[in-house]
């Protein structure tokens, strides 16, 4: 088995139990995504695709809302808890921090410092442009008890704001051809 399939295994398993909109699927997607931003951007295409599968694996499992800030997040609890299995995977100090930093920064635009974690916010935030991941978004928010005019609208509002941050030409170009509701 190689790295990548080590990494969506240990992804799977971390995510049983996460609300629909961050699950294994989240990730996959993600990861689809992610490869082809990094071939295109000439970019590491394994430890973007290992770092978009492990985005999310510190997801709070109880399902309770919680707000996030910069210094306390589900990526800064992902990260730490991907370290010692991605040094298990052979990869070397540098690969294992690189995306550590990258996984810590995907809740927030604009801290982005590196290749793969710009590759990464990209990719993430494109899943609100992907037709798999909206009727999960949708259900998410339904569960919530919101409105299908309010969910609408936050699908509207959070595609705007994300075609606005994103880093890369190609996700630009994704999102402006899926922008549609």
């Amino acid at each position: 088995m190689d790295r990548i399939q080590k990494s969506r295994k240990f992804a799977e398993e971390c995510l049983k139990g996460t609300d629909p909109a961050h699950g294994i699927k989240h990730a996959e997607i993600t990861a689809n995504f992610a490869k082809l931003i990094s071939k295109k951007e000439n970019a590491n295409t394994e430890l973007c695709i290992i770092t978009a599968l492990l985005h999310d694996i510190g997801m709070n499992k109880e399902n309770k809302w919680k707000k996030e800030t910069v210094e306390d997040n589900h990526g800064i609890n992902s990260a730490q808890k991907i370290k010692h299995f991605l040094l298990s995977l052979g990869l070397s100090d540098e690969e294992v921090n690189k995306i550590c930093e990258a996984i810590s920064q995907h809740c927030f635009p604009d801290i982005q410092t590196n290749q793969i974690s710009k590759i990464l916010w990209d990719a993430d935030k494109l899943n609100m442009f992907s037709k798999e991941m909206k009727s999960k978004y949708v259900k998410y928010w339904k569960d919530k008890g919101w409105s299908n005019e309010k969910i609408t609208e936050q699908i509207k509002k959070e595609r705007e704001f994300y075609f606005k941050t994103f880093y890369t030409e190609i996700a630009c170009k994704f999102a402006k051809e899926n922008l549609h509701i």
